[in-house]
């Protein structure tokens, strides 16, 4: 089920020394307008190349794998060494050294300033997961959007015109900091049909006081580590839920009634707020809808979306797969 994993996308950046080779190349070249800053018209190595003159960080963003697909994190080192001969290559020559900071009169390091190799602004842990059937995939990011996890906002995006999930995007409680998504990477980029191919991604973004250097994020499991760390509740809160079709779930409803989890009232209620959900038709108030919604999450119970193919999916054990998977390629 697990295609691949390692790192998707990446931000690397330099601090320039003022009146540097460099400040004065991306100056020359450095010729697009984008927000606060200038990008190169051309990609180096498939990364976008910028730079912000009031601070003269120059930076590289795109794929460290290439056309090859996601990049294991011990390969990252030769990503950049890529990455930097490309610069150099167009008269861009940044700083091989680490960042030093700048001092003042008294020896006290300035926050502002310095010049040298910065680390990392941003890094996607990816997992890809492909399944046999497009039932299985389409129900696998029902449940995704459908368990609540502690501390993280989930929100989610349909198809236009239609029932089917395509992009899932977890966040900060304030709801203003991404910090993930499942989506339908098949489905994004035409190469699969719905359902068929599921992307994972950890997206994390850091300033300048917490940026790391590449040789920490190549060393050992780091890349996997920051997937599971961010991940792991949701594998946590999916322990018990079931993905399925309506007969599916009715079988379920069923089996709770026998348990004594469920009186046959409750089931009733159960099963009519869900095939009301599967077709849209939530005419209940906002705190309503989601204490249901979470009930029927709590009792595992989530309607796969956009299928009337038969389907029943452990989603605990899809999202274990990726937090265990010997894809990651640790160094």
């Amino acid at each position: 089920m697990v295609e691949a994993a390692g790192v998707d996308t990446w931000s690397v950046c330099w601090y320039l020394g003022v009146d540097s080779p460099a400040q004065k190349a991306m100056e020359a070249l450095a010729s697009d307008p984008a927000k606060r800053s200038f990008l190169l018209p051309e990609a180096v190595h498939g990364h976008r190349v910028g730079w912000f003159p009031g601070t003269r960080l120059l930076f590289a963003e795109g794929h460290p794998g290439g056309e090859d697909g996601l990049c294991a994190g011990h390969k990252l080192p030769d990503a950049l060494q890529r990455v930097s001969e490309g610069l150099r290559d167009r008269g861009i020559l940044p700083p091989r050294f680490p960042l030093r900071p700048r001092f003042d009169a008294r020896n006290r390091a300035i926050k502002e300033g310095g010049v040298g190799f910065a680390g990392l602004r941003r890094l996607d842990s990816t997992v890809d997961l492909c399944f046999e059937t497009a039932a299985e995939g389409l129900a696998a990011l029902s449940g995704v959007a459908a368990v609540p996890v502690p501390r993280m906002k989930t929100e989610f995006v349909r198809e236009v015109g239609g029932s089917r999930m395509e992009t899932v995007y977890f966040s900060g409680t304030s709801g203003k900091r991404k910090l993930g998504r499942w989506y339908d990477k098949g489905n994004e980029t035409g190469a699969e049909r719905r359902g068929l191919w599921l992307r994972a991604e950890d997206q994390r973004r850091y300033q300048k006081e917490t940026r790391l250097c590449v040789e920490q994020v190549a060393s050992g499991s780091f890349v996997r580590d920051q997937f599971v760390q961010r991940f792991e509740p949701l594998w946590r809160a999916s322990k018990g839920v079931r993905v399925g079709s309506p007969v599916e779930l009715a079988q379920r409803i069923g089996e709770l009634v026998d348990d004594g989890v469920l009186t046959p009232r409750q089931a009733v209620d159960v099963a009519g707020w869900l095939l009301l959900e599967q077709a849209g038709e939530n005419r209940q108030a906002r705190s309503t809808w989601f204490r249901k919604r979470r009930r029927c999450a709590d009792l595992g119970l989530v309607v796969a979306d956009g299928t009337v193919d038969p389907v029943d999916v452990d989603l605990a054990e899809i999202i274990e797969r990726a937090l265990d998977s010997s894809s990651w390629g640790e160094g």
